[in-house]
Formats: structure tokens, sequence, C-alpha cells
């Protein structure tokens, strides 16, 4: 992990500690696009053969007339800010677009969003396949996020655990389904403030039954808990959480930021605001465990209640794991540059773009198995979609075991109509059951794919 403190810093500028004496090309392409962090930006100046100080201290100048003080104070000394930069504005473009949220007539779509925009209409145009999406884009959330904080699990297996439905075994387990539960819990929140008792309520729901010691669930961590975020293979601690003791002001004045409405002048893009809140609940690391989850369990809180529904269908954990360098460098560069959350909300959103062209594709791999379900109807025309998709899955997956809950579960239906439906698909014989103790087994039935590939093949 890079830990290069700038040598400047605004308050330095602001006390008339540096003046410039050069000036930083003004040719295209400007060689410190992208919000360039120090660490990154001395070596971009020395190859652009400029004086490395001078150079920094223009940058900073430049950031220092456009940042937005966001009025949380950092226990270190001074106020966190943000400057909103030109990518910034065209992620936030391509995510409204996609979205639906505050179209302009006549705007250019980004080919991307416009795609994914098509595609969501179809796909969402029909309420059983909405609840799917929206329920896988849940579970495979719970899955990612527990695997990220070191459940010992697939997301195979855990995504197979939710859809079952059957008690967790273990710890690891026991996360996957905190985690879900929490997903859901979230949309019961949208009408509530942010408050201390939310944040203790998802800390307590996502930890549940998987601490060591149960008394770290659902209180502030004290100075006697040590909290420090360590990186995982050196051991080396990459950043100190403030004092206990400023725990109860940094988070009123962060529950203030969050329930304040910044309009006008203090405009905010609500997504950028609910990155900044997971930055400053990962920053204020008020609990012993399940920081991070909390975090992110409040990002999806407040782009939900601004009506970004589209985040019920991403995988956002997901991402940030399979590059998760990137994530505690985010904060880190926050950390080391005066408080500017600029860094973590361009990385946020570069994430949650790659995200929106992920659930393309699984929305393109849904369409196509929705055209390959149809020909299930030439057995029987009454076949719903659900059963279709099921035996589509079936025959991809043969010894795959469905159970009433797990159809449930999937669907986002009564316990009686998933009984009916695979029951149907019994009786029609497309299905075979057997038993384990009380609860039936649902599986395709022996030669059923033989007898597909004859009708298909008779036309």
């Amino acid at each position: 992990m890079r830990t290069d403190k700038p040598p400047l810093t605004s308050a330095d500028l602001l006390t008339g500690g540096r003046s410039p004496g050069v000036l930083l090309p003004t040719a295209t392409p400007d060689p410190f696009a992208g919000y360039l962090a120090w660490r990154k930006f001395r070596y971009v100046a020395a190859e652009a053969g400029l004086g490395v100080m001078e150079a920094w201290a223009i940058e900073k100048q430049r950031r220092l007339m456009t940042r937005q003080a966001l009025g949380v104070l950092r226990w270190e000394g001074g106020e966190f800010c943000l400057n909103m930069t030109a990518q910034m504005h065209e992620t936030l473009r391509i995510v409204d677009r996609a979205s639906g949220v505050d179209p302009i007539d006549g705007f250019a779509e980004q080919p991307t969003a416009g795609v994914l925009r098509k595609r969501l209409r179809v796909m969402f145009s029909d309420g059983q396949l909405t609840e799917r999406r929206r329920i896988a884009g849940a579970m495979d959330e719970a899955a990612e996020s527990s695997i990220m904080e070191g459940a010992a699990t697939t997301r195979r297996d855990a995504i197979e655990l939710l859809r079952s439905g059957r008690p967790p075994r273990n710890v690891s387990e026991r996360m996957v389904v905190n985690n879900y539960l929490a997903m859901q819990e979230v949309k019961r929140l949208l009408g509530k403030p942010l408050s201390f008792k939310m944040l203790v309520e998802l800390q307590s729901l996502l930890t549940a039954g998987s601490l060591e010691s149960s008394d770290e669930v659902g209180r502030l961590r004290l100075d006697s808990d040590c909290v420090r975020v360590a990186d995982s293979r050196s051991g080396e601690t990459e950043f100190t959480p403030p004092p206990a003791e400023a725990l109860v002001p940094l988070l009123r004045s962060i529950c203030a930021f969050a329930n304040a409405e910044h309009v006008g002048d203090r405009f905010i893009h609500p997504l950028v605001k609910a990155c900044v809140l997971h930055f400053l609940i990962g920053y204020a690391h008020p609990f012993c465990d399940g920081n991070g989850r909390t975090a992110r369990a409040v990002f999806y809180w407040y782009a939900l209640r601004h009506g970004y529904g589209i985040f019920e269908f991403l995988t956002i954990s997901e991402l940030i794991r399979q590059g998760y360098s990137r994530y505690p460098q985010a904060y880190l560069d926050c950390e080391l540059d005066d408080g500017d959350v600029t860094y973590f909300v361009l990385y946020k959103l570069d994430v949650i773009q790659r995200a929106l062209q992920r659930l393309e594709h699984h929305i393109q791999r849904e369409e196509e198995r929705i055209a390959s379900s149809d020909r299930f109807l030439k057995f029987a025309k009454d076949l719903n979609l659900r059963q279709r998709l099921l035996l589509e899955h079936a025959l991809r997956k043969p010894l795959t075991v469905y159970t009433v809950k797990s159809h449930m579960n999937s669907n986002g239906i009564t316990p009686v109509t998933a009984r009916a439906d695979l029951d149907d698909l019994v009786r029609r014989k497309f299905m075979v059951t057997s038993k384990r103790g009380k609860e039936v087994l649902y599986m395709l039935a022996p030669g059923f794919a033989q007898k597909l590939a004859s009708k298909l093949a008779k036309g």
C-alpha cells in the first residue's frame, strides 16, 4: 500500500506557505488528467519535465479554488472536502440515463447507458423477471460482501444456501445470511433518516452470531478495543481510526450530512453523496467489526432512498473484491491529502460503472435463457415463465435438487405458488420427487433431456 504523503497541503497555500514559480502547461492532453494522488502526480510531473513541487503547488491551488467543504470535521484537524471532476460528471450521467433518473430530453446517450436502459425496460416490464433479478442481485451482493470480509465459502455455495432457506451451519454461512437480511432491512429503512440507532441496528444485523465476542455486536467501540486497519499481507497498520471519544460528535456530524438537503449552491449529486457516506462510515470505523459491511449498507440505503432502484440489481462488492487493493488505497489517498474524498468517489463511481456493464451482460444471458426456455412450450403451452426457467436451469445442471423453499426464495413467491409450480411439473412427468425427512425434493425426470431432443427434432 502506497503511503506517500504530499509535501504541500491546502493549509500551506492558505497561509502563504509556498508560492509556485512556474505555470503548468496547458497543452492537450493534460498530463495530470484523472485527479492524480501525489504518489502518481510526482512521477507524471517529472516525466513532463516540470518542477515537481511547483507543479503540485499549482495543482493544489486549482483544487482549492473549486473544492466544496462537506461540513464534516476530521479528528486530525480540518474538514473533509470534495472536488467534482469531468470524469465524475460523465459517469454520473451514464448512471442517471441507465437508471431513468432525471432524464434530459435530447441528451445524446452514452452507448452503454442507452443499450442498458433499453434492456432494462424490456426485462423489467415483466413483474416475474423484475423480482427474479432483484432477488438474484441481493443474493449476489450478500455472497460477495461476505467473501470479501473473510467468509470461507464460494459464491455458488453462498447463493445455494440463500435459495435453500436452510439455517446457517457455521460462521461463514451466518455472515452470508446476515448480509442478505441486511439488504432486505435497508429497503425497510428508506423512509427513515440516518441515525445512531440505524447504524447500530445495521451493524447488529450484519454481525449477529459471527463475531468471536458477542459483546462487540450492537455497540460503539471503546478505546480499550484497540481497533485498527492492517494490511492483510504484512500486518502493518494502514489506518488508525479516530479515538473512541471522538466517535459521538463525528457520527452526529455524519448523520447531519446524510440528512441535510444539499441543493442550490450546496448541491451534491445523490450518488456522490452516497459514495461520501460510504467513505465517512469507513473512516469513523465506529464498531469493533462489521464497519465495511455497514458502510456499504449505508451506501445502498442512500442510493435507493433517492430513486436509484437499479442498485437492487447490481453487485458492487464483487468488483471491489476482485480489485481489492484499490479499495483501501482510495481511503488512504483521501487521508493523506487533506481529507479530499474525491479520490474515493472517483474509485467508487468507476466500480459502479463497471457493475452496470456487468448487469447488462447478466440481462443478456437471462434473455438468452428465456428465449431458450420457449422450447418447453412444445410440451405444454401453459407452462409459466418460472417453470420454464427452472427446467432450463435443470437441464444445464441436472444434479440440482429443488425444494418448495428454493423455488420460493429464487422467485419471490408464496409457498403455495411454489408448490403448485413444482407439483405441476411432476404431474406432467418433467420432474420426479424423493423425500429428505419430511421435506419433498424435486429433480429433473430421468430421460427428460432425450425426450426434449426428440420432440424438437420432430418439430
